[in-house]
């Protein structure tokens, strides 16, 4: 997982520094919506469900600054044979950048920053014949990092499909997601 952070960090730190050269004049304010397929493969979990995201930054020209919120519904798995909910959900902050191809309407796009996540596990464990539901939080800072690509219907509005790495490591966790969402953005 840390290879596939490490590629997806060059990977968008290059479409940053690419865009920073050719991008349109796309200077201004920007919104961003994303609705997609969370996963996770780790040792205790292995499970797929739904992912937001909500970001919000500037751009100059084809490079800027973005903060976000996302959320992971719950994710299943099981530990010693006792069955857990995970939820994930945290702040980005980072950079990102987004080139048109050719000077099209066609884009890609690649970010990369901090993830501040927090991540809480439930389950219910029998102690003398009785239920009794045990909850556990813990968080931390890790990286996202991420590229798109999709299509600029006008200067305004733009959709795209998008590929996004979030780390979640711990001492006592490995919750690495991999999110592969429908992208909307609005520009100012």
């Amino acid at each position: 997982m840390k290879n596939t952070a490490l590629s997806l960090a060059l990977v968008a730190s290059s479409l940053v520094a690419a865009s920073a050269t050719r991008a349109q004049d796309a200077t201004g304010f920007f919104l961003d919506g994303r609705v997609g397929s969370a996963s996770i493969d780790e040792d205790q979990f292995d499970d797929d469900t739904t992912a937001l995201q909500f970001n919000a930054g500037y751009r100059w020209g084809g490079w800027g600054v973005e903060a976000g919120y996302v959320r992971f519904d719950d994710f299943d798995g099981e530990l010693s044979d006792i069955e857990i909910q995970a939820g994930i959900d945290g702040f980005t902050i980072g950079l990102n950048g987004r080139t048109n191809l050719a000077e099209g309407p066609w884009y890609l796009s690649g970010r990369l920053g901090a993830f501040l996540w927090d991540a809480e596990a439930d389950t219910v464990v029998t102690v003398n014949n009785r239920p009794v539901r045990v909850n556990a939080d813990t968080d931390g800072t890790d990286i996202y990092a991420g590229v798109g690509f999709g299509y600029d219907f006008n200067e305004q509005f733009s959709l795209g499909l998008a590929y996004d790495f979030f780390g979640v490591e711990d001492d006592d966790v490995t919750l690495h997601t991999n999110v592969l969402s429908l992208t909307g953005e609005i520009r100012f």
